[in-house]
């Protein structure tokens, strides 16, 4: 009775087969372990002689040409990643050069409107240092107002600006005020047929009417009141003024003389005058809106006193 509780059966325990095949692994996990350290052990000498460098060099010739197989084969697939990664660097670069380039020549085209402009107003204060003005620039231009040859700049009855005002640029007499509101005025150009402005010569002081002709270009005529007077090519023209500066100061530069014909049936001659303003590229003006800054003037004595 006593045996048959205390001891398993024989036959019980080669059907489960558990504790043997346990131990047999463990043994054979414990000889690979030390085959393992023997292996490192007598590795680690690093000596020609070593016993470990046939095993070596055995799996170097078994694994060397799979190794360097499975290189060449991966070699095409990172060309072509790479090839792609250069391609995407390129279009990147491309575009930031593409920006760059816009970006220089937007600032180019505005730094030359900004240098032009300032050395209209530059060229402005020489023409008429003596007279307080007010700068405004061109925004319009054409027949939409009343008369052809018009341009609308962006100073008005606010800015001080008033009808029968003279304007002019950096090179010369443009034309006077005809009509203002708040914030614009509208200029007659001298070159307009119903424009007629005060001529004087410079080389004789004498007196003339310029008149417009309605040209694109601004061309205009020239008469002396004096018929017996003839101008000569290459005279040039300023304003005479008008009684109280209005319409026009004395002064400013209105053109040269170009030709020189003789009258039709009467005396005296007519000149061509090439205006020196560009009626096609006019911008920046300015508008005369004070009287010159000048000391009082001086008296002449005369020879009795």
């Amino acid at each position: 009775m006593l045996k048959d509780l205390g001891t398993p059966a024989k036959g019980l325990l080669r059907a489960t087969g558990m504790p043997r095949q346990v131990r047999r692994r463990r043994t054979v996990l414990v000889l690979v372990i030390l085959a393992c350290f023997t292996l490192i052990v007598l590795d680690a000498r690093r000596s020609a002689g070593s016993p470990v460098e046939p095993l070596r060099e055995a799996a170097a010739g078994v694994f060397g040409p799979l190794e360097s197989t499975a290189s060449s084969a991966r070699q095409p697939v990172d060309n072509l990643r790479d090839r792609f990664a250069e391609m995407d660097r390129l279009k990147a670069e491309n575009e930031k050069l593409k920006q760059d380039n816009e970006n220089l020549t937007q600032e180019l085209n505005t730094s030359d409107y900004a240098r032009n402009r300032a050395q209209e107003l530059d060229k402005l204060l020489k023409v008429a240092p003596a007279y307080t003005m007010t700068p405004a620039r061109v925004i319009g231009i054409g027949g939409a107002q009343t008369f052809s040859h018009t341009v609308t700049i962006d100073a008005g009855t606010a800015d001080g600006v008033h009808t029968d005002m003279t304007v002019l640029n950096g090179t010369g007499l443009v034309g006077r005020v005809v009509r203002t509101t708040t914030g614009t005025a509208t200029v007659l150009l001298i070159g307009d047929r119903n424009s007629t402005v005060g001529g004087r010569l410079n080389s004789s002081m004498a007196l003339g009417f310029v008149s417009g002709r309605g040209d694109v270009d601004g061309t205009l005529d020239y008469k002396l009141v004096d018929p017996k007077a003839r101008p000569k090519v290459g005279d040039r023209i300023v304003t005479w003024g008008s009684s109280g500066n209005a319409p026009y100061v004395p002064g400013v530069p209105i053109g040269v003389v170009t030709s020189v014909t003789p009258n039709e049936g009467s005396l005296g001659s007519t000149a061509t005058i090439k205006p020196y303003v560009d009626p096609t590229r006019i911008d920046t003006v300015g508008v005369v809106t004070g009287p010159p800054a000048r000391p009082p003037r001086a008296q002449l004595p005369g020879k009795g006193n």
